[in-house]
């Protein structure tokens, strides 16, 4: 404990942790008294702090007694009784204990003292310790003991003059006891004389009275200092919420507003604010009040635009001490975090900017706003209003008439227009009568607008990539919120994000329409390529058939020079007719015309028909065709849920792939391979020893007429469409095709179908 004193009023500051400046100030009020002993017990009664008070009451220097037992204090008969534990406990199970009686200083001399222990706990109950405050009141106790002897005193006098009575009534009676009243005269002479000392050491008494009145101003002037000292506002009500003190921060606070601060003492809070009436102000404040508990608070002032940290402590007097902190900037910037990434999220939940901006201002009302409208700008005209939003839907229909009425004049001064036209933002803290006026198109107008009641506003461009894209309007009504710099800044960021939003959608519109465009044109192409291959298979059809009458002797005997002339243009057409083929079964990937029958097949019949087909071209280039199968024990035959003919014009493809690319005597070996991590897929691989194919273009193989030459010695022959075709073919039955290749060391199809169940 560094300063706390048991001397305090209950109203001042407990449960919270002072400032540095505020225990700076504490520790010296506190080392500063000279009347009061002053310090701090551990939980178990070792001392840990001794002001100078301390120092002149009990004779001992600090480095003397601090950490010994404040027991130390006590008499022996009262350490008997264990009178110091008891006052321990007492103050730790009620907060506080008061006692007096008989203190032995360093000396070893006795005082009769005032003891108050304060038991003090942290904001979770633990005990920390105990706060101890003594005051010498030996004066007061022998003024005390003086009264009493002043009693007897007085009592005697009465039994003197008593006796004087009777001895008066004696000397009437018996004259011969003249002698003995004599006697018993000097003895009242006596009597009065003593009376007289009595009188003055009355006296003496009243001025040990004064004293200890001054004492006691003394340390209400050090109670009110600590509450002087406090840097927050902090005021004192009593049980009929009437001021009864203000410190000098919240005079300052209230002399800055309609009031002078000190002149408010004596007035009931809610008659000197009645817009506290029904706000969490005055909730939590009565609460306080009502169920005796310390109560603390965060809750917004609009008039002031302000955000509130509130303490309030009951008092004994059935009064409250109320302490507050201006805590507007944490509020503002945790409040604009949280709503900026609520913003973000609404803005980003779609790509219809108008939807999402209307969403946007339904958050703004009542958060920031109690009215919001966007307006976006137009090629030519005024601004075109997007949404306005109201916690009132019937004040939402109504702002709409009235904007259809009042549409935005484009050359406006002021106002969404003037924002659109200029980027630069226009702020309104309030919103007076006259700026009403100069914005009104007639008498109507400015009669509706003097009853929406707009007390503050701001207008923010919505601005991306250095283009106005509209404006955002943010009107406080009748929550009477005032805005300040702090808030435009906020809603120009809320409004570059939603510019940005606005531009972002505009940009993906724009690429929609832009990719729609090329699907229009790839599928017009597609559409042509297929018109130009039928066109062109009639003509091709009909050189294959007069070859094949001219070759059949139909028009006269063919020499053998004809005969081979004949046999090149047959192979010719054949190979045009395959490329027009293949042109045409992409065009129909492409537009999906294409019908797949998939059923169960084989693999191993596929693999032996292919092999018997392809092994004279094979043959003819000296390449060798190897089929492997898999191994292990498992026998039972392996089906594929495909198209057969898809199938086969695949494995076609790769094959005559390979051996257009094998070498002479090289090998080409078709494999059927199980799918070791997925079992309910098959692998067919087509392996050649041919130079291979670079990493960079494994995947470019797969693309529509893209051609590889893999050898100057072997140039690639066709349109590049192999390939694509047999990817699409197997994506097309749920499977996929892929090459794997290490330049040097041949290239490898790699061909996955999904395995069919077939019952035996």
């Amino acid at each position: 404990m560094t300063g706390s004193t048991e001397g305090a009023p209950s109203g001042s500051r407990s449960g919270t942790a002072p400032g540095r400046d505020d225990d700076a100030l504490h520790r010296l009020l506190v080392d500063s008294v000279r009347d009061y002993a002053i310090f701090a017990l551990d939980p178990t009664g070792h001392v840990r702090t001794w002001n100078a008070g301390a120092k002149l009451l009990k004779g001992y220097e600090a480095s003397e007694i601090i950490g010994r037992h404040f027991s130390t204090f006590y008499p022996e008969s009262e350490i008997a009784l264990d009178k110091p534990g008891i006052e321990l406990r007492e103050a730790a199970r009620l907060g506080r204990f008061e006692d007096e009686g008989w203190r032995v200083r360093q000396d070893g001399s006795l005082f009769w003292a005032n003891v108050i222990v304060t038991a003090l706990r942290d904001t979770d109950g633990a005990l920390l310790g105990f706060a101890k405050i003594t005051r010498d009141l030996s004066e007061r106790r022998m003024a005390e003991e003086q009264s009493i002897r002043l009693a007897a005193e007085s009592a005697a006098r009465a039994v003197a003059e008593i006796r004087s009575k009777e001895l008066d009534d004696l000397n009437h009676l018996l004259q011969e006891q003249a002698l003995e009243l004599e006697v018993q005269t000097e003895e009242a002479q006596s009597l009065a004389q003593e009376l007289e000392q009595a009188n003055d050491q009355l006296e003496d008494t009243l001025v040990g009275v004064e004293e200890a009145r001054a004492a006691a101003e003394r340390a209400e002037q050090f109670s009110r200092g600590i509450l002087e000292s406090i840097a927050d506002p902090f005021v004192v009500q009593d049980g009929e919420w009437r001021l009864q003190f203000i410190n000098t921060r919240a005079t300052e606070l209230f002399a800055g507003t309609r009031d002078d601060g000190q002149s408010m003492i004596g007035r009931v809070v809610w008659d000197a604010y009645p817009e506290l009436v029904g706000t969490p102000f005055e909730t939590e404040m009565r609460r306080a009040a009502s169920e005796r508990t310390p109560v603390s608070f965060e809750a917004y002032y609009p008039q002031r635009a302000q955000w509130s940290a509130m303490y309030c402590y009951p008092l004994p007097d059935g009064g409250l001490a109320t302490q507050w902190r201006d805590i507007t900037e944490r509020k503002r910037a945790e409040e604009s975090a949280r709503f900026l990434a609520r913003a973000s999220e609404v803005l980003g939940s779609s790509l219809d900017y108008e939807q999402t901006l209307g969403e946007l201002a339904a958050i703004v009302v009542p958060d920031l706003a109690d009215w919001c409208s966007v307006d976006v700008a137009t090629d030519d005209g005024p601004p075109r209003r997007l949404v306005t939003t109201h916690v009132d839907p019937v004040k939402i229909r109504w702002a709409q008439l009235l904007g259809e009425r009042y549409p935005p004049r484009r050359n406006a001064a002021t106002g969404s227009s003037n924002v659109i036209r200029t980027g630069k933002p226009e702020l309104y803290s309030e919103i007076a009568d006259e700026l009403l006026v100069a914005g009104a198109v007639d008498e109507e107008h400015l009669r509706i607008l003097r009853e929406v009641g707009v007390r503050s506003a701001m207008v923010v461009p919505l601005i991306a990539h250095e283009r106005v894209l509209g404006a955002m309007t943010l009107s406080a009504a009748e929550s009477g919120r005032r805005y300040t710099e702090a808030d435009l800044a906020l809603a120009l960021e809320v409004a570059r994000r939603a510019a940005m939003a606005m531009d972002n959608a505009r940009l993906h519109r724009a690429e929609l329409q832009n990719r729609l465009a090329a699907e229009r044109a790839n599928r017009a192409k597609s559409d042509f390529l297929a018109v130009m291959s039928h066109e062109l298979r009639t003509p091709l059809n009909a050189i294959a058939g007069h070859a094949q009458i001219l070759e059949m002797g139909l028009h006269g005997p063919v020499t053998p020079g004809q005969q081979e002339a004949l046999e090149r243009i047959g192979r010719a057409q054949r190979h045009l007719l395959g490329l027009i083929n293949n042109v045409l079964n992409l065009t129909r990937i492409e537009t999906g015309r294409i019908e797949y029958m998939i059923r169960p097949v084989l693999v191993t019949s596929v693999l032996a028909d292919l092999s018997s087909l392809v092994q004279p071209q094979f043959a003819a280039r000296d390449i060798t065709l190897a089929t492997r199968l898999p191994d292990g024990d498992d026998d039972a035959p392996l089906y594929v849920a495909v198209d057969r003919e898809k199938l086969i014009q695949i494995l076609t493809n790769l094959l005559g792939n390979a051996a257009k690319f094998t070498p002479p005597g090289g090998r080409v070996e078709l494999a059927l391979v199980r799918h070791s991590a997925d079992p309910s897929m098959a692998i067919i691989e087509v392996h050649d020893s041919g130079p291979g194919i670079p990493l960079d273009m494994l995947e470019a193989i797969f693309e529509p007429f893209v051609q590889l030459e893999r050898s100057l010695a072997t140039p690639a022959e066709g349109t590049g469409l192999g390939l694509a075709i047999s990817r699409d073919l197997a994506r097309g039955m749920s499977g996929d095709l892929r090459a794997e290749s290490a330049p040097g060391s041949g290239a490898t199809l790699i061909l996955t179908l999904p395995r069919a169940t077939v019952e035996s």
